[in-house]
């Protein structure tokens, strides 16, 4: 036998038009022309591989191709009603022809069920229509049913977007004007093709410019061919459709029949029993914005690129569901993160997404919002740590009189999830990261709003994170050493607990507890501690390490009590002292990284002291100055090069004076009793006097709250110290 591949140009992807008309093709020709039809996407369009040659598929359309019975009694508009228009139902109900016996057939037995009904059905009288039918149906007719409607057990209908409101979109009944462009379509006094119907059907199924165009509505289903502003040459055009794009449209639409719902899950998402159906998110696409809003949801259509029989197809869309772990995916962000997961039916290359959105005033269209390919991605599993986080954000977001800045946040870090799910980046994780951060600010921002909500802080993050961001910059680097910060590990556990790690100079948290807030009469309680505000990275710095100070001396401790489990490098700190980084980053970066398990991560060691620094390659005498008055451990005895013993200098008792004084704009009264205090401790600097700008002494304040290797501190005591030869 003879197999030919027909590659349908008129049967793309986009708009949702042309792929349920591939779908209606291959429907078509498996169950009424050739049972062994295949079919696949490949090429950028529609692959049909059948028995029939292109002149044989255009002879069963045109001759053999028996419509089925699609009918909507319970819509006003349906033709069943005495102000419906009778343009299309009278004649195909009076029609010998044997292409429309069946549909003829079906029309009477409704009129008759209908008989002396002259108004349209209430609320239960629908319920108990839809219900009769759902038994009485069988074949086509039934197929319709469950693709247009969803019949929960009590009765009470639901309707998925696809089909509109079971059948129709405003006054455009599906089912009324299926049959008005058949019978332009087919003689119905003897079922043969009309003129131009060969014609139309090139144009639908090849793709091939064609003439006989009509004026008529298509829906939410092309929003291209809807015609109104901007639609043609002038300002205004009416729509312009070809006949069989309509019913081809709609006979592929039966294959996404609606999987029978129990009242529970429809309470939760009456939408998702339809195939690949799940609740819209205004996030991942250009015009993403609090208004496009959907309460009809969005659904994701399945591209396979190996070729499928009708009945694989069909199964394929009766199984349909995209699943994270084992619940099936609700919302488009879950829906991602399934894709990124191949967590897809086998065989699937991509998903084309649709959203189900009010466009062009209050008129509903199914606008494309971008292609999801199938493919792994790496580290995806990190999304479900904060996974349920940003649903209970966006919950909280979504609520009625929450804080507009919530819908900003919530909008970020679904855009940001999408992002990562379409690419594994360290840019794209670096955006997420930093969404959540800039989320967790606003939560202590809005005080009562978090506290009434029952908010908490981001969940603890995995070391995975750190690698899953590192993109080598420097902003990175000094984000990963910040962000690790805690008291030092031969701490005493009361004090442990009680001053904690640098996030609770973020977040008022609860005593002991790593992802609490701590909470007063339902709203935030104000601490003392929180000293970070989010607005300028040197000045949140430089108060932590001020506060952290004044922790360390209530403490009765003579040292700053802030170790990191990250080391920045030397020439890092320079980079941020001299202002020469994206702080606004780098300050989110860290706030983010503060959420970090670091007790599970491998600590870097720091190698043990050292040589002093090539000459040449002196780091900035200024830095060295602060950094050796306020380094957190004692340095070890080094043997110098020449085989003299070196004592390296005692850090001096904790004294915040000098950084007081570096904060206010005073560096020169700062640097004469920095110098003074490290003279006290028995180390001799080399110069009495620096010259150092206001600005350049609050950022070396600042970047105290940097934590270094002990070899660099090392070098940078090696830098500081006068020679032993040199005179005092």
């Amino acid at each position: 036998m003879t197999v030919h591949v027909h590659t349908l140009g008129g049967c793309a992807s986009l708009p949702l038009a042309a792929y349920l008309k591939a779908l209606g093709v291959l429907r078509l020709v498996g169950e009424q022309a050739d049972p062994g039809v295949r079919a696949r996407w490949a090429d950028g369009g529609f692959q049909l591989i059948t028995a029939l040659d292109e002149d044989d598929l255009a002879e069963f359309f045109l001759a053999r191709y028996a419509p089925t019975p699609l009918l909507a009694p319970w819509n006003g508009g349906s033709g069943f009603y005495p102000k419906d228009t009778k343009a299309g139902i009278d004649p195909i109900a009076n029609s010998p022809a044997p292409r429309f016996a069946d549909y003829a057939a079906e029309i009477q037995r409704v009129r008759a069920r209908l008989a002396g009904v002259t108004e349209l059905p209430t609320k239960e009288e629908k319920s108990d229509l839809l219900a009769g039918l759902r038994r009485a149906w069988r074949g086509g007719a039934q197929s319709w049913l469950a693709a247009a409607t969803i019949l929960l057990d009590e009765g009470d209908p639901k309707y998925p977007a696809l089909l509109g409101t079971g059948g129709n979109d405003g006054r455009l009944d599906f089912t009324n004007n299926f049959m008005q462009h058949l019978i332009e379509l087919f003689d119905p006094g003897s079922g043969a093709p009309q003129p131009g119907a060969r014609s139309l059907l090139e144009g639908a199924l090849f793709g091939v410019p064609i003439a006989g165009m009509v004026g008529k509505a298509i829906g939410q289903f092309s929003p291209g061919d809807a015609g109104g502003p901007n639609s043609s040459e002038g300002y205004k055009a009416d729509g312009a459709i070809n006949r069989w794009d309509f019913v081809l449209m709609l006979e592929g639409a039966l294959l996404l029949e609606v999987a029978a719902v129990r009242r529970l899950d429809s309470v939760k998402l009456p939408l998702a029993s339809a195939p690949f159906a799940v609740r819209s998110r205004p996030a991942g696409y250009a015009t993403a914005c609090d208004a496009e809003k959907s309460s009809r949801g969005e659904q994701w259509f399945p591209l396979w690129s190996q070729p499928a029989t009708l009945e694989e197809v069909r199964l394929l869309f009766t199984e349909g569901r995209l699943s994270v772990g084992k619940a099936p995916a609700k919302t488009a962000l879950e829906a991602a993160q399934a894709v990124s997961r191949l967590g897809a039916a086998r065989g699937i290359s991509a998903f084309e997404r649709y959203g189900f959105l009010e466009r062009n005033g209050q008129s509903n269209l199914a606008v494309p919002l971008g292609r999801w390919e199938v493919q792994p991605t790496e580290r995806v599993e990190l999304l479900d740590e904060v996974r349920p986080w940003i649903d209970r954000f966006g919950s909280a977001a979504r609520a009625k009189n929450a804080p507009a800045a919530f819908g900003r946040h919530l909008r970020r870090l679904e855009g940001a999830t999408l992002a990562i799910c379409r690419a594994n980046t360290a840019e794209g994780w670096q955006a997420l990261l930093c969404a959540l951060a800039e989320a967790e600010e606003g939560l202590r921002a809005r005080p009562k709003a978090t506290g009434s909500a029952r908010l908490q802080p981001l969940p603890p993050l995995s070391p995975a994170w750190i690698e899953a961001i590192d993109d080598g910059t420097a902003e990175v680097r000094l984000a990963r050493a910040i962000g690790s910060q805690t008291v030092p590990g031969w701490l005493q556990a009361p004090d442990r607990a009680k001053i904690g790690s640098i996030r609770r100079h973020c977040l008022p948290l609860e005593p002991g507890a790593r992802a609490r807030f701590l909470v007063r009469d339902e709203t935030l309680a104000s601490s003392v501690d929180v000293v970070w505000r989010g607005r300028d990275l040197a000045s949140d710095l430089l108060q932590v390490v001020l506060r952290r100070g004044l922790q360390s001396i209530k403490a009765g401790h003579g040292r700053l009590l802030l170790a990191g489990r990250a080391f920045a490098t030397l020439e890092d700190v320079e980079s941020f002292v001299d202002g020469r980084l994206d702080e606004q980053r780098l300050g989110l970066l860290a706030r983010g990284l503060m959420a970090v398990e670091w007790s599970r991560s491998r600590t870097e060691a720091p190698p043990s002291a050292g040589a002093p620094p090539p000459d040449g390659v002196p780091p900035l005498y200024p830095l060295a100055l602060f950094r050796s008055l306020y380094a957190p451990a004692r340095p070890q005895q080094t043997q110098g090069s020449a085989g003299a013993d070196l004592v390296a200098a005692q850090t001096p008792p904790l004294d915040l004076a000098p950084l007081r004084l570096l904060s206010q704009g005073r560096p020169q009264e700062a640097t004469r009793l920095a110098i003074a205090r490290l003279r006290g401790s028995g180390l001799t600097p080399r110069h009495r006097e620096v010259a150092l700008s206001p600005d350049q002494g609050r950022r070396i304040a600042s970047s105290i709250a940097i934590p270094l290797r002990s070899s660099t501190h090392t070098s940078l005591l090696w830098a500081l110290r006068r020679p032993a030869t040199d005179k005092v």
